[in-house]
């Protein structure tokens, strides 16, 4: 007789550790792509940097001039870094527009700047002029707020805390060839 009085009690549990459960599932696949994508962009931003160091030089008599050679190198940055964050444009919205900006910035999209590095501060100076370019700064930033990777489970009221703003930034030292 005394099992007659439990016939509720598994259903009973589930139904009180089942929310918990889920809980905790949801929170793992939602860090795990906050953390897949933060390490997409900060790949993406290292591979931009690499493309402008290994942008080709121009062949001896070539009349290209350290402004071309430099807005060549800024774009290659982009189309490279672009490349390595596709798979994060096509799922959502975040890194804006694929076109590539300047100078550096905490709205979403691709930035490359040129500057000087290395001046003994930590500082970075950017610069189009030149004469004063001995870097290159690629920076991808996604703004996870208005595009999170996984919808938010109890909507805009109560949520997981998640990071606003995704950035990855890689800084690569170049040479302007004459």
């Amino acid at each position: 007789m005394q099992f007659k009085r439990q016939q509720g009690a598994a259903a009973i549990e589930f139904a009180i550790l089942f929310p918990i459960f889920f809980l905790i599932f949801y929170a793992i696949i939602t860090y795990g792509l906050i953390f897949a994508a933060q390490q997409t962009l900060t790949l993406a931003a290292a591979e931009g940097a690499r493309a402008a160091v290994r942008y080709p030089a121009p062949s001896s008599g070539s009349s290209a001039t350290k402004e071309k050679q430099l807005l060549d190198r800024l774009a290659a940055a982009c189309a490279s870094a672009a490349i390595a964050t596709d798979w994060l444009s096509q799922i959502g919205a975040g890194l804006g527009s694929t076109t590539c900006g300047s100078g550096l910035s905490n709205a979403a999209g691709l930035y490359a700047t040129s500057g000087l590095c290395g001046t003994g501060s930590a500082s970075f100076t950017a610069s189009s002029n030149t004469s004063q370019v001995n870097c290159v700064t690629m920076q991808v930033n996604y703004n996870y707020a208005s595009a999170p990777l996984i919808p938010k489970l109890f909507g805009p009221f109560l949520g997981l805390p998640t990071p606003n703003l995704l950035q990855g930034q890689a800084v690569a030292q170049i040479s302007l060839i004459d």
